[in-house]
């Protein structure tokens, strides 16, 4: 049946298959492209006054099948996907060891492709025989490497699936194809008499049927009329040709003959512009649903938004509708992958896969879907945490079962750290490699048995489909694999998890009133009075088609696939078809940028004039206050608008102090003066904030699992390293170091060297002996340290190592003196002969800016304000230097020339002054030192980043 339009196209479904008898609808059915487009459809049968008994059954193509094999006698059993993925890849494998080697690796993505190929075929009417003949036939080995491959490629596919059809003939249940063979020779119980087609071809529509389909609509017995329904443009696009083609001798009507009246066609709202473009460009996908609701406050049951692609749509109305308080209704299936429960399944995977380390058992204490972490308090999580770093646990279950023996005592950490090691016990078992059917099995009773109910009832209802996934192929592997070739662990397992998860969808359960929200195969059977088409980007309208990853197009069709021109052309005329569908207004929409990426807008904007359209230009949507956002930053903001929660929340905000205030800035208010470290000054110096994070609000850093040691306590290994060095060559008599005694120094430090290591794990002695010592390419740091001596020609008649520094001491900056109570530890002073004393600072980095140091020159002025009566004399800084053990310059001098001693020395002081003061006025904006900083620091979560940069 040839109809004008959708109108038409929709009135000659109705017409067809409803047909005045009171029983004909238990024995008609008809056939459309989605369920999205079966419930519409259905709505269109009741807005007809049609009683519900006289509906027919609708269905779509996967679902005719099903539907058809119910109503036999004894209908077969049906294979699911992934039982006839499974059997496939046993089939590739048997295939691959009776000698047809693949040119790939076979991995379960692949397996995937190569089932939906066999599906191709066979629905195109090709068989695996056929297949191979024509393939062989064009394909010259001989001359051309490619084509070598391409001939084995098709030898091992055309094996395993000979194999695989080997199989299912072996078994009590079928697949689509040889349920099709059955159908034609079992005549049904109850047969269906009518069937009404309101779908295209696979060409032309992505759900459409196939050459296989058809053919077997017309030999399934019983079945008495067939009426296939198109409009013009789609029969002119091709369809038509192809049609007669697989069904000669079709009786073509045209729906006016039948009484069926032309509608008239929409208008067409377009923006006002100079240009005349008849299309609404938009910044991004929410500011086109921004305009659709601003079009729909008032009526929006009678708008329709139409989209390629549900998603990111359906997340998006979520927010955009629900701030305009305009409800929405939407039937599109959302990702199942896309529920925080598929990410509760990730964090299980995660944590066997890493064997139970620190950061995979917190995230999964934490996970809201899971009841692991039922009854444990952040406090004790916290403690778990602490507790987990400080003993470097790093993972696997002997050091796990360690570690919570080490914490019987702690009753904050106990019961964090016996709910970890349960968890642990239960999945140890998939940490090994075992059949895959007992791997799945054991992974959807974990997350079966440990599924929260609280959660809510969506997220309960998406851990059960996660469930039902992983328990199908448990099931699949334990009937169908090979028991001897079907061994994995469960990071293997885990994409092909991840695969089937993916492909499965999840119902919100959304609105049943407002905006419809539909895909463009809904839309054809949908009535609406305004219609508003969005995202008409490239890739999109038209979606680009699947490609084979196995064969080129060119090869493809010779198989009988269909050509790119087929596929545009089916595309354009369905688009011209689905523009002229509503009943008042058309509006064409699309954007320039998707997740700030510049996109093109779709080709087929350029076939809107052979719609022949009406044009009404319009100014952009009004701008009154809808969203909550427009009313909370109105100058008089609208708290109405907003819900009761929302609402006691801003007035809370509106009655607090304004954000110009200090307060708001940084300042903290006086601090009492104390002791300070001198480190804690210069973090202070690098970025104020960092030093209110962490030396004021006590605020505890990031914690990274290292298998060796973190630069913090590496530090402190190596300045005890030094310091029992030093303190045993003093008692040995010796004091400096010089070229002659330079080979004993050396045999000391190697002794004292290893004596420490001793402390150490053994993969971390390894690492810090080379460090310490050296190797054949590098000096070691006590090579470092010694040669520096020795190259300075003053005696050494005293060392102190790690000398406390502590109490308060004077000095002068350019406001006068100042007294100032400091802690700080110098790694080492070398008092010499001459009255002088050299500072040694030790930096397993590299060594600071001169111009931003203040350890140094604040550390020399505090020692000699301590020396004063040391040994009976007075002792002045001479040489103060970092040693650092990274970079290519390892001595850095605090000043070169003597001469610039003073100016060091007083810019230093008064530095120390200056940042003191603010410290103790309370002042600690977000200022670093270089904003490149910001991306590396441990307290961004706190940090008022969006002052930074403030003057």
């Amino acid at each position: 049946m040839r109809v004008s339009d959708l109108h038409a196209f929709r009135q000659a479904v109705v017409s067809c298959s409803v047909r005045g008898d009171p029983g004909a609808a238990r024995s008609t059915a008809v056939v459309v492209p989605t369920r999205g487009a079966a419930f519409h459809l259905r709505r269109l049968f009741l807005a007809r006054d049609i009683a519900p008994t006289d509906i027919p059954t609708i269905l779509t193509r996967d679902e005719l099948y099903l539907f058809l094999n119910a109503r036999l006698p004894e209908p077969f059993g049906v294979l699911t996907s992934s039982e006839r993925e499974v059997l496939l890849q046993s089939s590739a494998a048997h295939a691959a060891a009776a000698g047809a080697q693949p040119p790939f690796r076979l991995r379960p993505g692949l397996v995937a492709e190569m089932m939906r190929f066999y599906d191709q075929l066979r629905r195109q009417g090709q068989s695996v025989d056929r297949f191979e003949s024509l393939l062989v036939e064009s394909l010259d080995a001989d001359s051309d490497r490619g084509a070598e491959r391409l001939l084995r490629q098709t030898r091992f596919l055309a094996a395993s699936y000979r194999a695989y059809e080997q199989r299912v003939a072996a078994l009590p249940a079928v697949d689509e194809h040889a349920l099709r063979a059955h159908l034609v020779q079992h005549a049904a119980a109850l047969p269906l008499k009518y069937i009404v087609i309101a779908v295209g071809d696979w060409i032309a529509d992505p759900h459409g049927l196939f050459a296989a389909d058809f053919d077997l609509l017309t030999r399934v017995p019983g079945l008495a009329e067939v009426d296939v329904i198109a409009t013009s443009g789609l029969l002119g696009s091709g369809f038509d040709q192809r049609i007669n083609d697989w069904l000669p001798g079709l009786d073509t009507i045209d729906a006016a003959d039948l009484g069926i009246a032309v509608s008239s066609v929409p208008r067409m709202l377009v923006p006002d512009r100079e240009d005349g473009i008849p299309v609404w460009v938009h910044r991004d996908r929410e500011e086109e649903l921004i305009a659709v609701a601003r079009r729909a406050v008032t009526e929006p049951d009678l708008h329709a938004v139409v989209f390629a692609k549900p998603l990111p749509y359906l997340y998006l109305a979520r927010d955009v509708f629900g701030s305009a308080r305009i409800p929405y209704q939407a039937v599109d299936a959302l990702p199942l992958a896309a529920e925080p429960a598929a990410a509760a399944l990730d964090l299980i995977i995660e944590f066997v896969s890493s064997e139970f380390t620190r950061a995979s058992a917190l995230a999964l204490l934490r996970s809201p879907q899971l009841s692991l972490g039922a009854g444990l308090t952040r406090r004790s999580l916290a403690a778990l945490d602490r507790a987990m770093h400080a003993k470097r646990y790093l993972g696997e279950i002997a050091a796990l079962r360690a570690f919570v023996e080490s914490v019987a005592g702690d009753a904050e950490t106990r019961g964090a750290a016996a709910v970890v090691a349960r968890a642990a016990e239960e999945l140890l078992p998939l940490t090994g490699a075992d059949p895959a059917s007992a791997q799945l099995l054991a992974l959807a009773t974990f997350l079966e048995s440990h599924a929260d109910p609280g959660a809510g009832e969506r997220s309960v209802r998406a851990c059960a489909a996660i469930v039902d996934v992983l328990k199908s192929l448990a099931s699949a592997h334990g009937s169908h694999a090979n028991a001897d070739a079907d061994t994995a662990t469960l990071e293997e397992l885990a994409p092909d998890i991840r695969r089937w998860i993916e492909e499965q969808t999840f119902d919100p359960r959304g609105g049943s009133h407002g905006v419809h929200l539909l895909d463009a195969h809904a839309a054809r059977f949908g009535e609406f009075d305004t219609v508003t088409i969005v995202g008409m980007i490239e890739g999109e309208w038209p979606e680009r088609p699947r490609r084979n990853i196995f064969y080129s197009p060119a090869i493809l069709a010779t198989l009988g696939w269909p050509s790119e021109r087929d596929r545009w052309s089916a595309s354009t005329a369905a688009f011209v078809d689905l523009v002229r569908s509503p009943s008042r207004q058309v509006v064409v929409s699309t954007f320039r940028f998707d997740d700030e990426a510049l996109v093109e807008p779709s080709f087929l904007i350029e076939e809107l004039e052979s719609a022949r359209l009406t044009t009404i230009k319009e100014e952009a949507a009004g701008t009154m206050v809808m969203f909550r956002d427009e009313a909370v930053w109105a100058d008089v903001p609208q708290l109405e608008a907003l819900d009761p929660d929302a609402q006691q929340w801003a007035m809370f905000r509106q009655a607090r102090s304004a954000g110009v205030l200090p307060a708001y800035h940084g300042a903290a208010g006086p601090q009492a003066p104390r002791p300070l470290s001198v480190s804690a000054i210069e973090t202070y110096e690098t970025c104020p904030f960092k030093y209110f994070a962490r030396y004021v609000m006590r605020l505890d850093e990031e914690r990274e699992d290292e298998e060796v040691m973190d630069p913090k306590r590496q530090g402190l290994f190596v300045h005890r390293v030094f310091e029992v060095f030093f303190t045993a060559w003093q008692q040995r008599g010796h004091h400096g170091i010089t070229t002659a005694n330079l080979d004993a120094a050396r045999d000391l430090f190697a002794i004292v060297a290893e004596g420490q290591l001793k402390t150490l794990p053994q993969a971390e002695a390894a690492l810090e002996r080379t460090r310490l010592l050296g190797s054949p390419v590098a000096a070691g740091l006590g090579e470092v340290v010694f040669r520096m001596e020795a190259e300075r020609p003053a005696e050494v008649i005293e060392r102190l190592l790690e000398y406390k520094l502590k109490g308060e001491f004077e000095f002068t900056g350019p406001r006068g003196d100042r007294t100032i109570a400091l802690t700080g530890v110098a790694d080492r002073l070398d008092l010499l002969e001459d009255g002088t004393f050299r500072l040694i600072d030790y930096k397993l980095s590299s060594a600071p800016n001169k111009s931003r140091a203040l350890q140094l020159p604040i550390y020399g002025i505090c020692a000699e304000q301590r020396l004063q009566h040391h040994r009976g004399r007075k002792w002045t800084l001479g040489e103060a230097a970092y040693i650092s053990f990274r970079g290519a310059r390892k001595v850095t001098p605090l000043f070169t020339p003597r001469q610039d001693r003073a100016a060091v020395l007083a810019s230093a002081q008064g530095r120390l002054i200056d940042a003191v003061d603010a410290i103790e006025r309370g002042e600690f904006p977000p200022t670093p030192e270089d904003v490149f900083l910001c991306g590396f620091c441990s307290y961004g979560a706190v940090c008022r980043k969006d002052y930074v940069g403030d003057v």
